[in-house]
């Protein structure tokens, strides 16, 4: 046997593996199908997968829920994910191309969260992506009215500036505007009441981070504030006296 043999077959394995989740005969098999397709387009669609997966895999989405975009900032295009796709199962050629500006007319495969993603672009030329997910910790801290910047003001400093949005329904004309005049103003983390939460960045792995820790910033308030609630509540009954038994 060879001594690169087990060289040889790990990369094997590895190629395999990539492959079979699209990461890299997909590009190859664009470019050969779309000769006209650039590097940096197959990159954007790689990354989107790639992000997709990691935020399914932290538990940041479920399902289908949750939404993707980026766009390169020499071009008025936005690669968005798919609507009612499962984020941990993307494909490159998953991955929509849809105009910066154009309306939604005819784009019934796209997330249905086009106009949010479409404000936070043109709210700030600098936003080079944005992610929308469920995640449970800062839907509850959005549900409860909590403020992070209160409870951790460290950890608020690190992610950026924060907005906490009024409910409105998913995908409508209402929720957008309120999340690009949030980002007008310099939210980089927007809590959507009962809605999840919105992160932005200059590119796709900083506006991931940003979700990644707010999520893990949001579960230490969250069980910061139930201590205090338990407290308020030991010190409530100690108050009252002990419990007598009814009947």
């Amino acid at each position: 046997m060879s001594v690169l043999s087990p060289w040889i077959g790990g990369t094997r394995r590895l190629v395999g593996h990539v492959g079979q989740s699209g990461l890299l005969f997909g590009p190859i098999r664009r470019a050969i199908v779309e000769p006209a397709a650039t590097a940096h387009d197959e990159a954007l669609r790689l990354l989107l997968c790639y992000h997709g997966k990691r935020a399914w895999q932290a538990g940041l989405i479920a399902g289908c829920c949750g939404n993707l975009s980026a766009r390169l900032h020499n071009r008025d295009a936005i690669y968005i994910t798919p609507r009612a796709a499962n984020k941990s199962r993307l494909h490159a050629s998953d991955i929509q191309v849809v105009d910066l500006y154009a309306g939604a007319e005819g784009l019934e495969s796209v997330s249905v969260e086009l106009p949010l993603h479409r404000a936070c672009y043109l709210a700030d030329s600098m936003v080079g992506a944005v992610i929308h997910t469920h995640a449970p910790a800062l839907t509850a801290l959005g549900i409860r009215g909590l403020d992070l910047s209160e409870i951790l003001p460290e950890a608020a400093a690190s992610l950026g500036r924060l907005a906490r949005v009024p409910y409105a329904p998913a995908g409508s004309a209402e929720l957008a505007e309120a999340v690009g005049q949030a980002v007008a103003y310099g939210a980089l983390l927007l809590l959507l009441e009962h809605h999840g939460a919105v992160t932005v960045g200059n590119t796709l792995g900083e506006a991931y981070e940003r979700m990644e820790f707010g999520e893990l910033s949001a579960k230490a308030a969250l069980m910061a504030t139930a201590d205090r609630g338990f407290a308020a509540a030991r010190i409530a009954t100690s108050a009252a006296g002990p419990a007598r038994p009814s009947g």
